[in-house]
């Protein structure tokens, strides 16, 4: 299945792109999907204490399982004041 990834700030910058699509096993979560993420891009390791994840334009805490389509966007906490 194809999945699409936004990516934003400090996760875009450890990557090199705004997005991308990827190709995962169906079954796949959206933690298995960032472990893919982070075997090619090492450097989202070090952020892995400082990613949201958001699912078809809702958060997502990363059990749930991806479908063909779905847009996935990861990005940095993000506070108001």
């Amino acid at each position: 299945m194809r999945v699409k990834i936004k990516f934003f700030s400090a996760h875009r910058d450890a990557v090199g792109n705004t997005g991308m699509e990827i190709e995962l096993g169906e079954n796949t979560d959206i933690s298995g999907m960032l472990d893919v993420l982070m075997g090619r891009y090492p450097e989202l390791k070090k952020l892995a204490d400082y990613t949201v994840l958001s699912l078809n334009h809702k958060y997502a805490n990363g059990t749930e399982v991806l479908n063909d389509g779905d847009e996935v966007a990861v990005f940095p906490p993000v506070e108001g004041g």
